[in-house]
């Protein structure tokens, strides 16, 4: 009898301090003070897993610290005892995992029963934005990325390599030798014209772009580009060569995270510029991305994107300008086929036409080692890493490092050489007889393969120099 007591006692105790805990954890969820409720969800549901409240709250609370565990099935479990509020974080569970149809259908549901006016605006928003992400990945562009360079953010600019018709792309700090500018200019290649940012007249928290134009070889006063507000910042501009279309970037409205690439034309008569619009995916991410650049005499354009980059890096993406943009089709793909393609999580699932590949490449490759072969003899510039450019052999302190670095000069100089007698047999291949072409071809076949293998070999070398003399540097 005294043992049957006992237990009932314990039960009672045990029933009581559930009671407690429950009450305690509710009391610190419902003051979203989620660090202190987590470890308390987790020891009750661990008691009860199949309690559908503490399978929500667990959940809930991970979401909301950050916590990368897998609570979907907690989330549907809660959903499916008809928990209101797991549907809200269901929705946050998915959009975090990019799946964006699903999150917008989530917050649809929570919405259906929400009658608080701010909370309605919140989840309207979400769902909003969670189906104009859904709607970018499906008409997500299809384009060639040529090769990608991850580069200190600071310095994000050293990876371009761009050809006079481009013009100038500078910082303003440097463009105006004023080092507390910020923002960025482009001079338009004829020199008559620049836009660039600076803070807005009426509201000096907010970047803005301005033109100004040069007259009688003096410029004039800077104006404002009128057509369009954003009411966002405004940065990273760039001018094509029809002087025309404009590239900028902004963290405005459309913008789908952080600063999204825009593109807008200016009417010439007016010189008013039309309502901006997105360039979409893959251009544009959740993340930071910005100063689209098109150099249409090397049929190559540039962006950069802090996407999947640490803290103070930056990936710069090379890519095939076309003048008629093509879209993938999302019909056959799906979002689970197209996902991967908007966000540009490979590159190589992007280069699909060899022979647009095989141009893009040599073009870059020519402009790459253009600035070693145009340098005075000894005379180079070579990135060792961010903070270390080397100009001269002496630079180097790794006896190893500086001998690999003069025969990757040499080779690259004969790769040079190598290029340039490619492009000259392809212009004598277009203008040949039949008879004549079919003698050409395996020379011009042999060629590329070698121009390619000796590529993909100097890149390696380029690598291993920075590796080999890094090592000597830090050690």
């Amino acid at each position: 009898m005294k043992k049957l007591l006992f237990i009932i006692f314990a039960s009672i105790l045990s029933s009581v301090a559930v009671a407690q805990s429950r009450s305690a954890l509710k009391k610190l969820f419902d003051s979203a003070n989620f660090e202190e409720a987590k470890p308390v969800a987790a020891k009750l549901l661990k008691a009860n897993p199949k309690n559908s409240e503490y399978n929500y709250w667990y959940a809930a609370c991970c979401i909301e610290t950050g916590d990368t565990v897998d609570v979907r099935e907690m989330l549907e479990f809660a959903v499916s005892r008809k928990i209101v509020n797991a549907r809200r974080y269901l929705g946050d569970y998915h959009f975090g995992k990019e799946n964006y149809p699903a999150a917008a259908e989530c917050y649809d549901d929570f919405l259906e029963g929400v009658k608080d006016d701010s909370l309605r605006l919140l989840f309207s928003r979400k769902a909003q934005r969670a189906r104009d992400l859904n709607r970018m990945v499906m008409n997500a562009y299809k384009i060639c990325v040529v090769d990608s360079f991850v580069v200190d953010k600071e310095n994000f600019l050293s990876a371009y390599r761009l050809g006079a018709d481009v013009g100038i792309v500078e910082s303003n700090a440097v463009y105006f030798d004023d080092n507390s500018l910020p923002g960025y200019v482009n001079e338009t290649e004829r020199g008559m014209d620049i836009f660039f940012s600076d803070y807005g007249e009426y509201n000096d928290s907010l970047m803005k772009l301005y033109r100004n134009s040069k007259v009688a070889d003096e410029w004039g006063t800077p104006v404002a580009l009128e057509g369009f507000d954003t009411y966002g910042n405004d940065d990273y501009p760039f001018m094509c060569t029809d002087g025309v279309t404009l590239y900028f970037a902004s963290d405005g409205n459309g913008s789908i995270g952080g600063y999204d690439i825009f593109m807008t034309r200016m009417d010439t008569e007016s010189g008013r510029f039309l309502r901006p619009d997105n360039v979409g995916m893959p251009f544009n991410s959740t993340a930071n991305d910005y100063m689209l650049v098109i150099d249409e005499v090397a049929g190559l354009g540039w962006f950069a994107s802090d996407r999947n980059q640490p803290e103070g890096l930056v990936c710069v993406y090379v890519f095939v300008p076309e003048a008629s943009k093509r879209k993938y089709d999302s019909d056959a793909l799906g979002y689970e086929g197209m996902l991967p393609l908007a966000k540009l999580s490979s590159i190589a699932a992007t280069q699909d036409n060899e022979e647009e590949l095989r141009k893009a490449r040599l073009q870059l490759t020519m402009m790459l080692y253009a600035e070693t072969e145009n340098k005075n003899k000894g005379d180079f510039l070579f990135v060792i890493d961010d903070t270390r450019d080397y100009t001269k052999l002496s630079d180097f302190r790794s006896p190893e490092a500086r001998k690999l670095f003069e025969e990757w000069q040499a080779r690259s100089k004969k790769q040079m050489s190598d290029i340039g007698l490619l492009e000259q047999q392809r212009e004598n291949y277009m203008t040949a007889g039949t008879a004549a072409k079919q003698k050409m071809s395996a020379a011009i076949l042999s060629l590329e393969s070698k121009v390619e293998r000796e590529q993909e070999a100097l890149a390696r070398m380029e690598l291993e120099i920075r590796r080999i003399e890094q090592e000597k540097l830090y050690k």
